[in-house]
């Protein structure tokens, strides 16, 4: 086998793992660098602009554009994007996996092959982002105007090796199986339990005690909610209540628990499609720390 290497321009030179297209230029990915190149019609013109590092990718198959201005990728450190730090187009290293760094690390180090084997791809459909490490898929949702930003797990029950888009169907593959996400309709469903994972809230006042007195929720399907109020022990959660359709103008889910954060757990395991727009917690001021 054979490799290609670029100088990293401060410590000699390391293996080109992916080139990806940023604005008009070009993004150059080895293990621990990042180079920016202007790039032009004759090869020769072609110039250096930026030097990024200490970040890189480990995975080439991980690097996967947004647009032209984004670049999501696996770093040793967790999922990284590369973006524009303003007009100017200077690239900067944006941690949009900060939430699951530390399970991204973990996986790493359970078997660094694995996660060098890293996929990702965009779904063109609704325009999430997923990286396959393994048995897991993990899955970046972010619409801003919605103000939505959030991480998922998936777990298909096998390893995923290449994805594609054949202008209908997300498309995986595994050994020699081929699986559609979603179907030809993206509207296939199973049963496979989701669980949605709210951290401890502390409504702005971590040091004050409160009353939680009741919840409200947006959803659709059958929602078990749980509550968590030891921030000490993220085990321990009592059931709430079961719901199936918005609670807004039906009086709220009761709750009488007095601590100084709270957290949320709601789980669905029905079959078909199940939403959850979002959830409101109320509460009363005990004594203030």
């Amino acid at each position: 086998s054979s490799f290609r290497v670029l100088s990293n321009h401060s410590r000699g030179a390391e293996e080109l793992v992916a080139i990806a297209p940023y604005f008009d230029n070009l993004a150059v990915f080895g293990n621990d660098v990042i180079q920016i190149w202007n790039i032009d019609e004759d090869p020769d013109a072609y110039s250096r602009s930026q030097i990024l590092n200490n970040t890189g990718t480990i995975a080439g198959a991980s690097v996967v554009e947004i647009g032209d201005s984004d670049v999501f990728y696996l770093s040793r450190s967790g999922i990284r994007s590369l973006k524009a730090r303003d007009s100017s187009n200077s690239a900067f290293i944006g941690d949009i996996g900060n939430p699951i760094d530390t399970i991204i690390i973990d996986a790493i180090a359970e078997d660094v092959q694995v996660a060098r084997a890293a996929t990702g791809i965009v779904d063109p459909r609704d325009g999430r982002n997923l990286l396959a490490i393994g048995n897991k898929v993990y899955v970046f949702s972010y619409f801003p105007s919605s103000k939505i930003s959030a991480w998922s797990v998936y777990e298909p029950g096998f390893t995923i090796s290449h994805w594609a888009f054949d202008g209908t169907e997300l498309l995986c593959r595994s050994g020699d199986n081929i699986y559609s996400l979603g179907g030809v309709l993206n509207n296939e469903y199973d049963t496979s339990v989701v669980t949605v994972q709210l951290p401890f809230l502390d409504a702005a006042k971590p040091a004050t005690s409160k009353m939680w007195t009741g919840l409200d929720a947006v959803c659709s399907s059958d929602w078990v909610i749980s509550v968590g109020t030891d921030p000490t022990d993220i085990t321990q959660y009592e059931t709430a209540a079961t719901i199936n359709k918005p609670t807004y103008g039906l009086g709220r889910v009761s709750l009488s628990s007095a601590s100084t954060h709270i957290a949320l757990r709601m789980t669905n395991s029905r079959a078909g499609a199940a939403t959850l727009g979002n959830c409101a917690v109320h509460y009363e001021l005990n004594e203030a720390g």
